[in-house]
């Protein structure tokens, strides 16, 4: 394989550390193949507009791979089929656009991440409570699985109330907002769930600030989720190894470059990061290991 080979790796969030992660796993995987890599980033989160003319952008630079993060299943097609059209070979992560002409997609089962955040919640609160749900951004391709298993994980406890479902948007000033206003409004839950690490911190803002507390789950398990269980904000935090998806995506770019067969989809298992196995988390992504191409076949759901 050419040195001077290119893979274009595009996400959809410059600050959410999980797309960090990401990056750093990418280029991690071609680094080891010393293969070059460009990245593009919406300014805004999760453009999906800006997202589109970044993909026509790297189109142009005709690289020999392109590894993408869509910021939406359904909304980015025009711009994906001039990457078909530049015989560009695609790898997603995260999440896969509807049609895909993915090669290999490597994402986590969302649903069932969400409901064994809900179900660790309702056990822990002794199966009876009031509980707020804070979802993520509507566009998300995360958002309405998570939403749905958080429900479905709460519905096997009859003494579990969800008094609340708000959207957080993925962040953490849009989620302390709704989470300030219900609080106003119904006062503060037994229990939270957030899909995502940042808008738990934003729902610690307002508890803090109100100097009370709540049993919060997160999802995610970033460095600043990590840093929440260690210090007692946050019960658990779903494991959404946005590194390691990044990676294998990367390294199945690369073999399928040297002509290798691919699987056409890896699925990471879904991990609970809690004070018991906090060890392995607790380090930032450049110091984090990533699932090695032989483990992930055998341990990843693979199609």
């Amino acid at each position: 394989m050419s040195a001077n080979f290119l893979v274009a790796i595009i996400t959809k969030n410059r600050t959410n550390s999980a797309y960090v992660g990401a990056r750093s796993g990418a280029d991690r995987v071609l680094s080891a193949h010393a293969l070059s890599s460009v990245h593009f980033v919406p300014e805004k989160p999760d453009d999906i507009v800006e997202q589109c003319s970044l993909v026509r952008q790297a189109v142009k630079l005709r690289p020999n791979a392109m590894v993408l993060a869509p910021a939406h299943a359904t909304k980015m097609n025009d711009a994906l089929e001039e990457v078909h059209a530049a015989d560009i070979p695609l790898f997603c992560v995260v999440s896969e656009p509807e049609p895909s002409s993915a090669v290999t997609f490597v994402g986590s089962d969302d649903w069932a991440l969400a409901r064994d955040m809900a179900i660790r919640l309702a056990k822990h609160l002794g199966e009876r409570g009031d509980i707020v749900i804070i979802n993520g951004h509507p566009d998300a391709s995360t958002s309405a699985p998570r939403a749905a298993g958080f429900r479905e994980g709460l519905a096997a406890f009859p003494g579990i109330t969800i008094c609340a479902e708000r959207r957080g948007y993925y962040q953490r000033d849009p989620a302390a907002e709704a989470f300030e206003q219900l609080v106003s409004a119904q006062g503060v839950p037994d229990g939270v769930l957030t899909a995502n690490d940042f808008m738990a911190r934003g729902v610690w803002d307002v508890l803090e600030s109100r100097e009370t507390s709540s049993i919060v789950v997160s999802a995610n398990a970033t460095p600043e989720g990590v840093s929440m269980i260690k210090d007692g904000r946050i019960l658990a935090s779903a494991a959404f190894d946005a590194m390691s998806m990044a990676g294998l995506a990367a390294e199945a770019a690369v073999r399928y470059l040297r002509g290798e067969t691919v699987p056409r989809s890896m699925m990471l298992p879904a991990i609970l990061v809690d004070q018991d196995n906090l060890e392995y988390w607790d380090r930032p992504y450049e110091e984090r290991s990533m699932y090695p191409w032989g483990d992930a076949l055998a341990k990843c759901v693979v199609a």
